[in-house]
């Protein structure tokens, strides 16, 4: 309970600073155990499915969805379809600072993304995205469910603080820019 009220608080302040957000968050959920952090999360967009979907499949523009990625370059399209795309991430808590660099397979299916983790070609020892969006009323639903384990040491303290800050605010700010990119703002 206290951690779903901490969420929630989470994504008031953070919401409170991007006014034009219409985003409606039902689950904010982070987590470091294990060296493995996890984020669940679930959110009604005031934008139609059909345009979230374009900005989420438009991999060239995720530096515009999360200051954190640096950049995102697609290396290759495999025959089936899914493409390896590589993304260079700057992530920090407190003075701890480190660029990381993630190469994920990323299938895309009717309202749906999964993206997994090559750990030869990354910094990461694992990680899985599934992202989903369906039509809501008037907006979206979105279920993003995200795990990874880095493939360097993290003290524990620092892993804790990343799962219940910045990860919680970059998952909001990542799906409040959805929002406003979906709506043409």
């Amino acid at each position: 309970m206290l951690r779903q009220l901490q969420a929630v608080f989470a994504a008031g302040i953070v919401l409170a600073a991007c006014p034009a957000s219409a985003l409606t968050v039902e689950e904010l959920v982070t987590e470091f155990r294990d060296g493995v952090y996890r984020v669940s999360f679930e959110a009604v967009l005031a934008a139609p499915p059909a345009r979230v979907g374009v900005v989420l499949q438009d991999y060239s523009a995720y530096p515009l969805l999360d200051v954190r990625i640096r950049s995102s370059e697609r290396l290759a399209t495999e025959p089936g379809g899914a493409i390896l795309l590589r993304t260079r991430i700057h992530a920090c808590e407190a003075l701890f600072c480190r660029n990381v660099t993630r190469v994920e397979r990323v299938e895309a299916g009717p309202e749906t993304l999964v993206a997994t983790v090559i750990p030869e070609l990354s910094q990461l020892r694992r990680g899985l995205t599934t992202t989903t969006w369906q039509p809501l009323d008037a907006g979206t639903r979105v279920s993003y469910e995200a795990e990874f384990e880095p493939d360097f040491w993290v003290p524990g303290f620092i892993g804790r603080q990343f799962a219940g800050h910045s990860l919680r605010e970059s998952t909001l700010e990542l799906f409040a820019n959805v929002e406003r990119q979906a709506r043409g703002e």
